[in-house]
């Protein structure tokens, strides 16, 4: 498995290669604060991993603590209140005593996997290892939709090859050689049949 620093540090190769051919900078694409929203992730950390320096130092228990905090902020009731320890706890069968002694640090024990797993559930839908995902593949992993974005703007084929089996995809690809002004052709052929099977799917 690639070190997670390797990782992020590929991503980020990748994306700027990318924002180079469309004539973007990272400003336009990458917002430590949403980052920051979808990591819980401190945002003066996420602009310094971007960066390519190291995070600080975090301890198990402090990121648990920091993130449990950061979901009940960020993702709130529909009236725009927090959700209290009680309601996310009863979701699982946990206390509201014992998130809230998690969170202060009075657990001894420590968060168990079974509570993380249960919390996770209540903002998420599912456990997803948001409150214990480490800083670097955490940020690495809230890029990849950033860039699958960006490689599928930068390919023309993208929409096409999404909608198409394997053999068309292969003829598909072997289009990409054709002069501009044949290719242009060829994709405005595809997009009108795309459309018209749209159509005729919803009668």
């Amino acid at each position: 498995m690639r070190p997670p620093h390797a990782a992020l540090t590929e991503t980020l190769r990748r994306v700027d290669a990318l924002l180079v051919k469309s004539g973007r900078t990272r400003a336009d694409v990458l917002d430590a604060d949403r980052l920051s929203w979808e990591t819980g992730i401190p945002a003066p950390v996420v602009a310094a991993l971007l960066g390519g320096q190291d995070g600080p130092e975090e301890e198990f228990g402090d990121r648990i603590r920091t993130r449990i905090l950061h979901l009940r902020q960020t993702r709130r009731r529909p009236d725009g209140s927090r959700y209290s320890y009680s309601e996310i706890g009863a979701s699982f069968g946990a206390s509201g005593a014992a998130i809230s002694a998690i969170v202060n640090g009075r657990s001894k024990c420590g968060p168990l996997a079974a509570t993380q797993a249960g919390i996770e559930k209540f903002f998420f839908g599912q456990a997803n290892g948001f409150l214990s995902a480490e800083a670097v593949p955490a940020l690495n992993a809230a890029l990849q939709p950033v860039l699958g974005r960006l490689e599928h703007e930068m390919d023309p084929l993208a929409e096409a090859l999404s909608r198409y089996d394997d053999v068309r995809g292969v003829a598909l690809r072997q289009a990409r050689d054709l002069p501009e002004e044949r290719w242009n052709v060829l994709n405005a052929t595809l997009k009108a049949l795309l459309e018209l099977d749209v159509k005729e799917g919803t009668r």
